[in-house]
């Protein structure tokens, strides 16, 4: 079976993929629901989530096409982000001064764990200057990906070794966070297993939030921000709540549906891979993954020391589990949300802005040494 990602942003199919029947999408999806219903009975932290990942994961792998439209990520994304939003309260904007110290850490983390993947896939993996470089970046997955096709890198390579990464932390972090009692220093907090059926939620919240999702992809496309669909909501979304236009949060039913669809739509990254492939992008995706999540303990150990940030909250800031899984997360852990978010947030734009940058200079670098 040849496997081809469907190439595509947010809203739209582009490139050299081809377009997802209905039945797909919906099969999918229904999928992903029993395995989130499955997670969510067994009591599992993010139960909805990482049961509709585990699912479609396995699936993918063992042959069946659980691929699906990207549209109905792309909305649970802004959901998200209308969520990650309403944690801006007025007392968030007095600390944000606060955090200067914490995001110039995320810039030197993002370095060195950059500089390790890219030595890495490079000399164990043995991929292409390009690929390395861009299976090496810690998160930015569909940015990524894009940027693979643009720069003629192999995508099944780059899109396998970031959907190990991304499923590996994604599954690892709230469980060690859960069974080690790190959340005991945020007030014990633990993840959230029960959903309010009901969707009680005033009229006019409502429509302040539905304007702020819609609007705000809309903006965050036109301003080319990057993961446009979560940021644009998120945004306008905070605006909202610190200005006390609405205190509204998002219905538990629309989270628990904004989790199956997300974890859902992770596994089809692993349709019809080729073994050769499926295998290097393991191994390379697990050794990224233990480093990743090794340096973030240490800055996170260094957060709660020198910071004053919980070590809980610190290490959730700065796993490269994606942007809009792990701002779902801390939602979950109710472990600061905007801090976690803020600082996914930076680690993507240094990622998406300095890639394109020094990615001549890399392979200019790599050419000289592999002639000498």
């Amino acid at each position: 079976m040849i496997w081809r990602l469907p190439m595509y942003d947010s809203w739209t199919m582009r490139g050299g993929g081809e377009a997802i029947p209905l039945f797909h999408t919906l099969r999918t999806l229904a999928f992903g629901t029993a395995g989130g219903a499955l997670g969510y009975l067994l009591g599992l932290p993010l139960g909805w989530m990482l049961g509709a990942m585990a699912v479609t994961t396995v699936l993918a792998i063992a042959g069946v096409r659980v691929n699906a439209s990207p549209k109905p990520r792309a909305a649970m994304i802004a959901v998200i982000g209308l969520m990650v939003g309403s944690a801006f309260k007025p007392e968030v904007l007095r600390q944000a001064g606060e955090w200067s110290a914490s995001l110039a850490a995320v810039a030197v983390y993002t370095i060195i764990t950059a500089a390790f993947g890219i030595f890495i896939c490079r000399r164990l993996g043995r991929l292409d200057p390009t690929t390395a470089a861009l299976s090496g970046m810690p998160g930015g997955l569909s940015e990524l990906i894009v940027m693979a096709s643009s720069f003629k890198a192999d995508v099944r390579s780059v899109s396998m070794v970031h959907a190990t990464r991304l499923v590996l932390l994604i599954t690892t972090v709230p469980l060690s966070l859960s069974l080690s009692g790190a959340l005991a220093a945020i007030g014990g907090g633990t993840v959230d297993r029960t959903v309010d059926w009901t969707m009680a939620l005033p009229l006019a919240d409502a429509a302040v939030l539905v304007f702020c999702a819609v609007v705000g992809v809309l903006l965050g496309r036109r301003l080319r921000l990057p993961a446009a669909n979560l940021t644009g909501p998120l945004m306008l979304s905070a605006l909202a709540h610190v200005t006390g236009l609405t205190g509204a949060g998002v219905p538990g039913l629309v989270i628990a549906v904004a989790q199956v669809v997300i974890g859902a739509t992770i596994g089809q990254h692993f349709i019809g891979v080729e073994r050769r492939v499926l295998v290097t992008g393991v191994i390379l995706g697990t050794v990224l993954t233990c480093f990743s999540l090794a340096m973030a303990v240490i800055f996170a150990i260094g957060f709660d020391r020198f910071l004053d940030i919980p070590f809980a909250i610190g290490l959730l800031a700065l796993v490269p589990g994606g942007l809009p899984e792990m701002s779902l997360i801390a939602i979950s852990f109710n472990a600061d949300p905007a801090f976690v978010s803020l600082h996914h947030l930076s680690r993507v734009v240094i990622i998406v802005v300095a890639t394109p940058l020094i990615l001549p200079a890399w392979l200019r670098l790599a050419g000289a040494t592999g002639k000498g």
